[in-house]
C-alpha cells in the first residue's frame, strides 16, 4: 500500500516559506524554458520552409549575403547557358530571377515606434513568382507604371506603415515615396519579412546598375551539386548555393543566441535542482520520527523513497503550471510578435512565438526530470533512516 496523494500535498506545506520559495525558482526555469522553446520553433519553423532543393540562390564570390553582393547584368546574363534549369511552360524563357536588395529601417509596432528596425526590400520582376512558388499574393500586385510595392505579412505584423495605402519613403535621400498595394505570404518562410518592389523601379531609386543576386530555378530531376560546380567555374566564376545552404549559413547569429541562452538555461536548471534537493532536506529533517513511524507500521523503504520522490514531482510541477501560466501572460503583456537582426543581411527576420500544448508538455517533462534529479539524494536519505535511532530523536 502506498501512502495516498492527499498526505503528500499536507506535507509540502508544512513548511510554507521554503516551499513557496522553490516553486518560484522552478516556475522561473520553466517560463524561461519555454520561451526559449518557442522561440526556436518560430526561427526554426520559418527557416524550415526556406529549404526548396530546386531553388538556388547565386551571389558574387566572397560574398556573404544579398545585402553584400553585387551581380553585373552581364555575369548575370552566363546563367542562361545552365543546363538544369527549368522553363516557362508559356514562354519557354528559364526561370531566372535578377534581384535588388536593398533596406529601409521601420519603427516597430510592438513598442509604438520607440525602435526601428532595418527590412529587407527585395526588387524583383514577374519572373519572381514562378521561380519563388511559396510566394502568394494577398490581394493586388506593384505595378510597373508606378512605384509601388507588396508587404510581407510577417513584415506587415510587425512594422508600422506596411498597410495597403500606407507611403513607404526610400531612394538615398528618402524622397521617393512608394505606395504599399497589397500584402504577400511566404508559408511563414523568410521573406515573408520582406517587402517586394518592381525591379527597374528600385534600381532607378536607388541608382543601382547592377543586381544583388539571382535566384534560379531547376527542372524536375535536375542535378543541384552539378549546377552550383558550374556557376563555380571558370566560364561564370560566381558562388552559389541550394536555399537551404544559404539559410543554414544565415542562421549562425540565432544558433549562437540559443548556445548562450541554453548555458543560462542551465545554470538555471542546477540551481533549481539545489532549491529543490534544499526543500527535501529540510522535509527529510522535520518529519524523521514521522519517517520512523512510518516504517513502524509497515511502509518499506522503497515506499518512503518513492513518496519523498512524489512530493518532489508535486512541487516540481506546480512550479511548472506557474511557470507555463507566465510565461503566456508575458507573451500576451509584451506580445508574441519578434524579429531577429542578421549579422549577414543586416535586416530582420520577423516571427511570431506561439505556446502551443506540446512546448508546455516538453517544459513540465524537463521539470518534472529536474525535480527527481534535486529529490535522489534526501528521498534515498528518508528511506536508509534506522527506525530506532529516529524514534529515539526528541
Amino acid at each position: 500500500m502506498s501512502l495516498p496523494l492527499s498526505y503528500h500535498l499536507r506535507c509540502l506545506f508544512v513548511r510554507k516559506t521554503s516551499t513557496i520559495l522553490t516553486i518560484l525558482v522552478v516556475a522561473a526555469v520553466v517560463a524561461v524554458l519555454a520561451w526559449m522553446t518557442a522561440f526556436a520553433q518560430a526561427v526554426k519553423s520559418s527557416l524550415a520552409v526556406a529549404g526548396d532543393e530546386r531553388k538556388i540562390i547565386v551571389l558574387r564570390q566572397g560574398a556573404t549575403a544579398e545585402s553584400n553582393s553585387v551581380i553585373p547584368v552581364d555575369e548575370f546574363n552566363k546563367l542562361r547557358q545552365l543546363t538544369h534549369l527549368a522553363t516557362d511552360a508559356s514562354t519557354g524563357e528559364a526561370l531566372l530571377s535578377p534581384e535588388l536588395m536593398v533596406q529601409v529601417a521601420l519603427p516597430r509596432l510592438r513598442d509604438a515606434g520607440r525602435t526601428t528596425a532595418n527590412v529587407a526590400v527585395r526588387g524583383v520582376t514577374e519572373k519572381a513568382f514562378q521561380v519563388h512558388p511559396k510566394i502568394k499574393l494577398l490581394g493586388s500586385s506593384f505595378s510597373k507604371g508606378q512605384p509601388e510595392v507588396i508587404a510581407g505579412l510577417a513584415a506587415a505584423k510587425q512594422f508600422a506603415g506596411l498597410n495597403v495605402g500606407d507611403t513607404l519613403h526610400m531612394g538615398y535621400g528618402g524622397d521617393r515615396g512608394y505606395r504599399v498595394a497589397g500584402h504577400f505570404s511566404a508559408q511563414g518562410g523568410p521573406m515573408e519579412s520582406e517587402i517586394w518592389a518592381y525591379l527597374p523601379s528600385l534600381m532607378s531609386s536607388y541608382a543601382r546598375t547592377m543586381y544583388s543576386s539571382a535566384y534560379l530555378r531547376l527542372r524536375e530531376g535536375g542535378d543541384a551539386a552539378a549546377t552550383i560546380e558550374q556557376i563555380r567555374g571558370p566560364a561564370i566564376q560566381l558562388s552559389a548555393a541550394t536555399e537551404a545552404q544559404y539559410w543554414k549559413e544565415q542562421s549562425g547569429t540565432f544558433q549562437l543566441y540559443l548556445l548562450l541562452a541554453y548555458i543560462f538555461l542551465a545554470a538555471m536548471c542546477v540551481a533549481a535542482i539545489f532549491a529543490i534537493a534544499n526543500t527535501m532536506f529540510s522535509f527529510v529533517a522535520g518529519r524523521t520520527r514521522e519517517i520512523a513511524m512510518l516504517r513502524t507500521i509497515g511502509f518499506g523503504r522503497g515506499k518512503i523513497l518513492a513518496g519523498f520522490m512524489t512530493e518532489s514531482v508535486l512541487l516540481s510541477l506546480m512550479g511548472g503550471v506557474i511557470g507555463s501560466g507566465l510565461c503566456a501572460a508575458w507573451l500576451a503583456l509584451v506580445g508574441n510578435k519578434k524579429d531577429m537582426f542578421g549579422a549577414n543581411t543586416f535586416t530582420t527576420l520577423a516571427f511570431e512565438i506561439k505556446l502551443n500544448p506540446l512546448i508546455i508538455i516538453q517544459s513540465l517533462l524537463a521539470v518534472t526530470l529536474v525535480g527527481v534529479v534535486g529529490a535522489l539524494w534526501p528521498a534515498t536519505r528518508a528511506a536508509r533512516l534506522q527506525v530506532v535511532s529516529a524514534l529515539r530523536e526528541p
